[in-house]
């Protein structure tokens, strides 16, 4: 048995050091990869919204085309990184709006991030 004033053996000095500061390292470093999952998301998001904005907005567009186009960008751009999104358009007689509405997916448990983006275009009339 070893006497409890005894040196301890080399390399021992560390390792409670390693078992407190790995994990915290671990969930930085995670953190930083879901902040960076997000901006993508919004960025995807915001781009989808501009996207079904601008076909809802056209000479013969509508709101259906807005939607699919919106849909469309957004599975294209963001794929697996939003969760449950929703798209919804609406078009009066001088502005077509878009908003998207969803979360991004997560990679820490019970750490799921909002997104939310929407554009407008005025709706363009084609005049002889």
């Amino acid at each position: 048995m070893r006497h409890p004033t005894a040196r301890r053996g080399r390399g021992e000095e560390g390792i409670a050091e390693v078992v407190i500061i790995f994990p915290v390292a671990m969930v930085m470093i995670l953190l930083v990869i879901q902040t960076g999952m997000w901006f993508l998301s919004r960025a995807a998001a915001n781009d989808a919204a501009a996207d079904g904005a601008r076909a809802a907005a056209v000479v013969g567009g509508s709101v259906a085309a807005g939607q699919s186009q919106a849909e469309s960008v957004l599975g294209h751009l963001a794929g697996h990184l939003l969760v449950g999104p929703s798209v919804t358009v609406t078009r009066s007689a001088t502005r077509a709006q878009v908003a998207i509405t969803a979360h991004t997916e997560s990679i820490l448990p019970v750490f799921s991030l909002p997104v939310s983006a929407s554009a407008a275009a005025p709706v363009e009339v084609f005049r002889p």
